[in-house]
């Protein structure tokens, strides 16, 4: 997946290199052009957008993929399909902003809603205790987030590898979720067995997001920051700036009518 969004940015920073701004962008700080190309990609991924190589993800679909898992005792065969995710247009801007003295940006973002329909088929040995214990499951999806948040800050630097480039250092983010509500259907459970099994994952996905909580900024800066730092490191702060507007008039000139 970031493999993916790293050559989507890289397609997208040199589809706009090739287009004037109408935009008088000295007049333009990061934060507003940062608004305004949020503001457009929320409207433009219900099309798509072709000439940036940008697929539809408004809703985000997925009609099949398998998948074969072996590790040790454990060892998984199965399927997804139908996989129709939606909700990721309709966030909200809570707050944004970035201070030229210290170079400091911070953010807080909100998807009130995001459902995840489809289905999925699994069997095989999931090892637990070092013991294979035998799994069997075709289950019908239908999940809710609620209230989805992400708050948090970084600052700009400049690149380790290029002395007129960015990077991103003191980068720092929590999130939020308000509310899991699970409502699958496994065939080969009863109404009790699929209820109890309901619960345990309402009830475990808070955990997992209250108990991942304190890991969430090692993993981005271990998985997500050299790929976009090595992006930035090419960019100055004026270059990403104009890149943020020139993209957003881009997206806003395709002119997306779909409503997701």
């Amino acid at each position: 997946m970031l493999g993916k969004f790293s050559l989507i940015l890289a397609l997208l920073v040199a589809a706009t290199s090739a287009y004037p701004s109408t935009y008088d962008n000295a007049l333009i700080g990061y934060s507003d052009a940062v608004e305004m190309f949020l503001q457009a990609w929320q409207k433009i991924i219900p099309c798509g957008y072709a000439a940036g190589n940008l697929p539809v993800l408004a809703p985000l679909t997925v009609d099949f993929q398998a998948f074969n898992y072996s590790n040790g005792n454990t060892n998984l065969v199965g399927n997804v399909s139908n996989i129709r995710i939606s909700g990721l247009n309709n966030f909200q801007i809570l707050s944004g902003g970035y201070n030229d003295s210290t170079n400091r940006a911070h953010f807080d973002v909100i998807f009130p809603q995001l459902q995840i329909l489809g289905a999925y088929e699994l069997e095989g040995n999931l090892s637990v205790g070092g013991l294979p214990l035998p799994i069997r499951q075709n289950v019908l999806i239908n999940k809710k987030l609620i209230d989805w948040r992400f708050v948090g800050e970084y600052t700009f630097a400049q690149s380790a590898n290029n002395s007129n480039g960015l990077q991103i250092s003191d980068f720092d983010l929590k999130y939020f979720v308000a509310g899991v509500k699970v409502d699958n259907w496994d065939k080969y459970l009863d109404v009790a067995a699929n209820n109890f099994v309901n619960n345990f994952i309402e009830s475990f996905s808070l955990l997992f997001a209250e108990e991942i909580q304190p890991y969430v900024n090692t993993l981005f800066a271990t998985y997500s920051l050299p790929a976009i730092n090595d992006l930035l490191s090419g960019l100055s702060l004026t270059e990403l700036t104009d890149f943020f507007v020139m993209q957003a008039e881009l997206w806003n000139m395709a002119d997306c009518q779909v409503k997701a």
